[in-house]
């Protein structure tokens, strides 16, 4: 083997849950040279110059078809696909996803020849694809073959619950209808947006997220309609607004029990009438937008409590699809915690994770989902020495710490302020009425969530609930301490 194809590494992404036989890749003499891993991500960072791309697909593919449609959808077109013999659904599959080469296995196939094969037919593809491309793509950069390259956001449904749920959100994306995805907090409704979008018709055109509960105020209608210049003191310039952004594509409101009151029967209209005048206009502009919202709350309260319309409600929830959360998807668990820790993009370094921390996380309740289970295996790599993730680097919440298991503090740098444990939580009394327990434990939460986060937004969104009810909460809460500690003193 020439020094010059030793640069070259065969990258392969072995579609997890389809049965592909990885032993055969990981302990071929080709050990060296293809590297193998189940994680999209990681397959994104790998793709490179020197590295040629190749989807492993297994006998059991049609259990993960809909997950295998979205690795096909985002693997660059110069991969080679490396399937099972015989397979002649499979074969049309791959045709009609425009792939140009696949090369088969067997189970007494000589995997050396096929990885040699793959490589070779790969970097043919990859020369071809160069060559068509040539001076017109000179100066440009290419984009990302997969949409979750430099990002953290995963997309991973191997449980039961999930396959049925994404089944679900493909047949909606081929009918144009407004959707409602609701969930708790961190469960990936944006992420399920995406897919959406990207099975549909309008793939092809602009996907547009607006956070509801971040938008100021008094900005939410030149946000969402646009705005003339002069139309109100720091309008400079004319400013289309997000509907018009997002023309032949997909807008996505994320919580959206959040807009303002006043707010709503205009987007109401524009919803119905597929059209809005910018603040300052009287000209009416139209837009083709297919419609995606999402909400942690529940609406139907909202709308008994008055702080939701109605019949926003109703043309909001053409199609309603629910997100079942983390803990009711034990599948999903053990994947994502295996593709958090291999990607690279989480902590600056990927790692192998235990079987023994997979069942101490199956164990937890995952009140924060997915950006919580991000969270843990982030902190399990801080403290992981041997780029393996083990039970005792597994840590939920500070507030779990026991002293004990923290590491003891040098005797020359205890003082007597260390040597005693500060706590500030407040002691429930058995004397307390149900009233009072109940406001001290969800302070203590709050309190929480605050030392645990960069600011009040990611805390409301870790306690699901919206910064504007996480203010009125501390405002509630504070004052009443106050008024504790009055009386404590009058006393």
């Amino acid at each position: 083997m020439s020094k010059e194809s030793e640069t070259v590494q065969l990258n392969v992404l072995s579609v997890r849950g389809t049965g592909f036989p990885e032993e055969c890749l990981s302990g071929s003499s080709w050990h060296s040279i293809v590297r193998l891993t189940q994680a999209p991500e990681v397959f994104a960072e790998r793709i490179t110059d020197s590295a040629a791309s190749c989807v492993a697909v297994g006998p059991a593919w049609s259990q993960e078809e809909p997950y295998l449609l979205q690795i096909l959808e985002h693997a660059p077109e110069s991969s080679v696909i490396l399937m099972p013999a015989g397979d002649l659904k499979l074969a049309h599959l791959i045709g009609v996803g425009g792939f140009d080469a696949f090369v088969t296995y067997a189970d007494d196939s000589d995997w050396v020849a096929l990885a040699e094969t793959a490589l070779s037919c790969a970097e043919a593809l990859e020369t071809s694809s160069k060559s068509r491309s040539g001076a017109a793509s000179s100066s440009t950069p290419s984009a990302p073959a997969i949409s979750s390259r430099g990002q953290r956001k995963q997309v991973i449904f191997s449980d039961p619950v999930s396959k049925a749920m994404l089944a679900l959100v493909q047949r909606v994306a081929q009918v144009d209808v407004t959707a409602l995805l609701s969930g708790p907090s961190g469960v990936g409704k944006e992420v399920v947006a995406q897919i959406l979008h990207n099975a549909s018709a309008r793939a092809t055109g602009p996907f547009i997220a607006l956070n509801c509960s971040a938008m100021p105020e008094h900005l939410v209608e030149s946000i969402l309609f646009g705005h003339m210049k002069g139309s109100f003191t720091g309008a400079i310039k004319d400013q289309p607004g997000i509907f018009e952004d997002a023309h032949n594509g997909t807008l996505f409101l994320d919580e959206v029990g959040e807009l303002p009151l006043h707010i709503q029967p205009k987007l109401l209209r524009v919803i119905q009438e597929r059209k809005a005048a910018r603040i300052g206009s009287t000209r009416e502009v139209s837009f083709d937008v297919r419609l995606v919202a999402a909400t942690n709350r529940d609406l139907v309260e909202l709308v008994k409590r008055g702080e939701f319309r109605e019949d926003l409600l109703y043309r909001l929830n053409a199609f309603h699809i629910g997100i079942p959360p983390l803990r009711e998807r034990p599948e999903d668990i053990r994947q994502l915690a295996i593709s958090f820790a291999a990607s690279e993009q989480i902590a600056g370094i990927g790692m192998e994770i235990d079987e023994a921390a997979i069942q101490q996380l199956l164990q937890h309740q995952w009140p924060g989902n997915v950006r919580e289970l991000d969270n843990v295996i982030c902190r399990a790599k801080v403290l992981a020495i041997h780029n393996v993730i083990q039970p005792e680097h597994i840590y939920f919440d500070a507030l779990e710490f026991a002293p004990a298991s923290l590491p003891e503090a040098p005797a020359e740098l205890t003082t007597p302020d260390m040597a005693k444990p500060q706590c500030n939580e407040h002691v429930i009394q058995s004397d307390q009425d149900l009233v009072s327990a109940k406001e001290q434990a969800e302070w203590q939460l709050i309190q929480a969530a605050l030392q645990e986060t960069d600011s009040k937004k990611e805390a409301a969104e870790r306690l699901g609930i919206s910064p504007r009810t996480l203010r009125h909460k501390l405002q509630k809460l504070k004052a009443a301490e106050a008024d504790s500690l009055q009386s404590i003193g009058a006393s």
